[in-house]
């Protein structure tokens, strides 16, 4: 028996993918003795031995598979590359007539079930029909989300799916008209980067989004909404999800596997933003009984939804904690989230018995200033000075991604009892890339 595992991200059939590959070679924290992974590039043999001495799998049993250079070259793993005659020979012959018993990718997109497909291996892959009609990108899409939270009865803000800017500004101007402000959001945008805040006045604290624009009335709501639609309809071709915007909301997942044998909770964590994403804590924290069950019973509802739609595979049910206490559904990612090997694999796997309980984690989304000139030397800076995470103390830093030559940076998870020690090491780790 044998895996494959898929190291794509993104969809072409909502933006050409951009990158050097070194975002997902996260993969390599999934993998078990004998996978193959397919990547967009080969990672650093530093970066690989460093996760597989982690995770306890044999390096050598591993066997990492590169297709050709595609229409846009090696960056990431577009369908050209997947369909690659040369490939697909290649991956034929390291499967070696063995039942492949999982396809695994990172993003479910259909052009993973042409893998599947290609391979002779549907079976694998669990949801292939649904990916196969391009029912991945449901999983992603925030007007669909808010259909299906609103249908199995998981609290969302206040808020309407629009198709047409006056729709939107209807909207808009009667939440603005009674105090509120409006988020504003691409229905497929990620990482914040599709999200507007639209207010009556300029004190409204960011969060989750790159700007705030303030409208004094309706005639400039209306000006705004022609200057920008086109943005946020991403020229008209998608719908635009208008949402009540709580200042001062603190923000939260619960991510679950859905699979045929049906929804497990993985795990839930705190994200945290200035105003932009900035950094996750794991397993959530500040959260009453209460919140946390809303926050995971409205994440399974939301699954099981999708999932009887037919969708398989990894899914983060995002909300924000208002401060008068409430829980809101905001939106979902069905993907390998950012989030999915922290918790999975370093959490549950690395970490293991205490993980939740004496353990937590904090990852720092590329803290300003920090750099480092390769992968080889942000582990030997941590080593020699006794920061690198120690398994028999179970306390210390993990790296948690291959090295970003633009950011001329690591990804970093920092293991401790709580999150106020986990915090005093990063500051004084914060010392060595500075």
């Amino acid at each position: 028996m044998v895996r494959v595992l898929v190291g794509n991200d993104w969809s072409e059939e909502l933006e050409e993918p951009a990158g050097s590959g070194w975002a997902v070679q996260r993969l390599v924290w999934f993998a078990r003795d004998g996978d193959l992974l397919v990547l967009p590039v080969h990672p650093e043999d530093e970066f690989l031995d460093y996760v597989t001495s982690m995770t306890g799998v044999r390096r050598a049993s591993l066997r990492v598979i590169v297709p050709p250079p595609g229409r846009l070259g090696t960056g990431a793993l577009t369908a050209d590359r997947l369909a690659d005659a040369r490939f697909l020979d290649e991956l034929r012959a390291a499967v070696d007539g063995r039942p492949v018993d999982e396809v695994f990718a990172l993003w479910p997109d259909a052009v993973v079930a042409e893998l599947a497909g290609a391979l002779g291996c549907t079976a694998a892959l669990e949801g292939h029909g649904f990916l196969s009609q391009g029912g991945g990108l449901l999983a992603s899409s925030k007007a669909v989300f808010r259909a299906l939270a609103a249908g199995v009865g998981a609290p969302i803000p206040d808020g309407a799916v629009c198709s047409d800017a006056v729709r939107a500004e209807l909207h808009i101007d009667r939440v603005l008209g009674d105090g509120g402000s409006v988020i504003l959001k691409q229905d497929y945008g990620s990482g914040s980067d599709g999200n507007e805040i639209v207010s009556r006045t300029p004190d409204v604290p960011l969060r989750g989004a790159r700007r705030l624009r303030v409208v004094a009335d309706r005639a400039a709501l209306r000006e705004y909404l022609a200057e920008r639609w086109d943005w946020l309809s991403v020229g008209g071709r998608d719908r635009v999800i208008v949402e009540r915007y709580h200042p001062g909301s603190r923000a939260y997942f619960a991510e679950f596997w859905i699979s045929d044998g049906g929804v497990r909770l993985g795990g839930h964590g705190e994200m945290r933003y200035r105003p932009l994403p900035e950094a996750q804590v794991m397993p959530a924290t500040g959260l009453d009984e209460r919140q946390l069950d809303t926050l995971v019973e409205g994440g399974r509802r939301i699954s099981e939804g999708l999932g009887a739609l037919g969708y398989r595979g990894i899914l983060s049910a995002d909300a924000v904690v208002t401060p008068a206490g409430e829980v809101l559904f905001t939106e979902y990612n069905g993907r390998a989230t950012g989030s999915t090997h922290i918790y999975e694999i370093v959490g549950k796997r690395v970490v293991g018995a205490g993980f939740g309980t004496d353990r937590v984690l904090l990852e720092r989304v590329w803290p300003q200033g920090w750099t480092v000139p390769s992968f080889a030397d942000a582990l030997r800076r941590l080593r020699e000075s006794g920061d690198v995470y120690d398994p028999a103390t179970r306390r210390g830093v993990v790296i948690l991604a291959a090295y970003h030559p633009g950011r001329k940076g690591v990804m970093l998870c920092f293991v401790d009892e709580n999150l106020e020690a986990a915090t005093r090491r990063e500051q004084l780790v914060g010392r060595l890339f500075t």
